[in-house]
């Protein structure tokens, strides 16, 4: 059981910074052109350091096409519509602190919710310890799947 924690923590010990490369969507919520429709019509990533604000933007659909802008601000410009269209940045950063302490929750027994005798309390730190491994694996099995999409990407 200790094993799927540990993997999940190496892993994201080895994550790169979220400063270096943040992620982010253009949601549309009202369509000006007629052309992209509403919705997430673009993916996107931000440079912010490195690439002193640089944006590159992936547009959806059968028309799709990848732009590199010099600034993130210039994608609001031309494309933002007076609020009509936003970026939204993705909390990478918080999805890994919430994966950190999600891989350290330890596995509990039935003696630590003082009920080592009572088969009850055994079934109950059975069932939470099963859980537990379940929602570790689900963060491998993710966490492999991106791996398995970068090797296939190459």
């Amino acid at each position: 059981m200790t094993e799927q924690p540990n993997r999940i923590a190496t892993y994201l010990a080895n994550l790169i910074a979220a400063e270096t490369v943040q992620p982010f969507v253009l949601r549309r919520h009202h369509d000006i052109t007629g052309v992209s429709g509403t919705g997430i019509v673009a993916d996107g990533a931000l440079f912010p350091a490195a690439g002193k604000g640089k944006a590159v933007v992936r547009w959806r659909g059968e028309r799709g096409s990848t732009v590199v802008w010099d600034h993130i601000g210039h994608v609001k410009e031309i494309h933002g519509h007076d609020g009509a269209t936003v970026i939204e940045l993705m909390p990478v950063g918080e999805l890994i602190a919430a994966l950190r302490a999600v891989a350290a929750i330890p596995t509990m027994t039935a003696n630590e919710v003082g009920g080592d005798d009572d088969p009850e309390y055994r079934g109950a730190v059975a069932g939470y310890n099963d859980a537990l491994a379940d929602v570790h694996q689900a963060i491998i099995d993710a966490i492999e799947a991106l791996h398995d999409h970068d090797e296939d990407s190459f």
